[in-house]
């Protein structure tokens, strides 16, 4: 069955709520504000996490299951909301750790009231030794689209 954009963001919006991700790393649904900020698109039964920026695709991700689109938007979520919490001090050069352990809190909120083997499995397998989860393209991408948001208060 496929979901409706409205389903989909309902089902975000309660595990964002969970997580208290603050708007701003909230994607749209059915639009892009043309900003950076991700957007959802649902193509016959295939659903697209796009991410566009004055005109220009920066992304673009195809899913053919609801449930993996909303995992990936939750991980990035939480992607953004750890950067926004490390970052705030840049001289600090244990980010990795700090950055690292603070994902994983946020996770655990989530997975604490959905229960996802995959959230878990993501949880364990965040080390300091995983460059994916910090390369320096995406921390690039993270800080420049994050330089003009209000800080996030500690969770």
């Amino acid at each position: 069955m496929t979901l409706t954009l409205p389903q989909i963001e309902g089902k975000i919006r309660e595990f964002t709520a969970i997580m208290y991700a603050p708007e701003e790393f909230i994607p749209t649904f059915g639009f892009s504000n043309q900003t950076g900020l991700p957007h959802v698109e649902i193509h016959g039964e295939q659903y697209t996490l796009m991410v566009c920026e004055n005109g220009v695709e920066l992304s673009r991700e195809a899913f053919d299951n609801a449930d993996v689109l909303i995992l990936k938007v939750i991980e990035d979520i939480s992607f953004s909301m750890a950067c926004d919490q490390v970052y705030q001090d840049t001289s600090d050069h244990g980010y990795r750790e700090r950055f690292l352990s603070i994902q994983k809190n946020i996770l655990s909120k989530f997975n604490r009231y959905h229960n996802n083997e995959k959230v878990k499995n993501k949880q364990e397998t965040l080390s300091t030794d995983d460059d994916s989860a910090l390369s320096e393209s995406r921390k690039n991408m993270l800080l420049k689209s994050n330089k003009n948001k209000k800080s996030l208060k500690k969770l």
